[in-house]
């Protein structure tokens, strides 16, 4: 009898991995030109938008970092600079479409208000340098996890998507409840099995495969000054990991 059960779990989280596999395979990006992602620290690439990056390295997406700060808050900021751009060579970014700002005014810290106006500076002169792109992707008005320096990041991008003329889409990462922060791989379960959902109108859904189940812990290992015990523990209960739910930024 336990055999017997065995063998029908195995199946049955056989029969989840290939239903699995090919409702991100059945994905194609509805995305537009090039994808400017504009994020707060080094890490958050890795932490937080890594089923988005896979997806669009998988389909040769052209994909542009501008991070805003080094993440200088312990004093490692030359070293974060670099395993920052260890993280985009590994997400398919090229070392010439990274930009981290190191401006006084928008230093890493909990306690570190960072001035809207000037985020929205820092974007429009990456827009003016990469004509290409035509999709700007970073936080919701929550921030993810509700850090100063995200939600600032988010109102800095919402300030550009006021005055900026029609041409460019400006999607935010939307920040699930607490419960649904934590659910791990179950945050995918809903699209799995519901296959509906990944074609919502208005949200972009991003599926990690389960063969790059992976690519958030293999990218945060390339910031090796962040990866104490506890992003470990994150990396494997974090819904990011495996799934990026995207919708059109609300303005602040």
């Amino acid at each position: 009898m336990s055999v017997f059960f065995a063998v029908t779990f195995l199946a049955l989280i056989l029969a989840v991995l290939l239903q699995w596999q090919r409702r991100s395979a059945a994905l194609r990006p509805r995305i537009l030109g090039d994808v400017l992602l504009v994020f707060a620290h080094p890490d958050d690439e890795a932490m937080f938008f890594s089923p988005m990056l896979e997806h669009l390295k998988r389909y040769d997406v052209k994909v542009h970092f501008l991070c805003l700060s080094n993440g200088n808050y312990e004093g490692l900021g030359a070293l974060r600079e670099k395993e920052l751009g260890l993280s985009a060579q590994f997400m398919g970014v090229h070392r010439n479409n990274v930009k981290i700002v190191n401006h006084p005014a928008l230093q890493d810290g909990m306690n570190k208000m960072w001035d809207a106006g000037l985020i929205r500076q820092e974007v429009l002169l990456y827009l003016q340098k990469a004509r290409n792109v035509r999709t700007v992707v970073t936080f919701d008005q929550w921030g993810v996890s509700h850090h100063p320096n995200h939600i600032a990041t988010h109102n800095g991008v919402s300030l550009v998507k006021e005055n900026m003329p029609p041409g460019i889409v400006f999607l935010s990462l939307r920040t699930r409840s607490l419960l649904g922060k934590y659910s791990g791989v179950l945050a995918a379960v809903q699209y799995i099995t519901n296959f509906s959902l990944l074609g919502h109108q208005h949200r972009f859904v991003f599926l990690v495969p389960p063969i790059s189940f992976l690519t958030s812990f293999l990218a945060m290992r390339l910031h090796r000054s962040q990866l104490v015990w506890f992003r470990y523990l994150f990396l494997a209960f974090s819904s990011y990991t495996y799934v990026n739910e995207l919708e059109e930024l609300k303005a602040s």
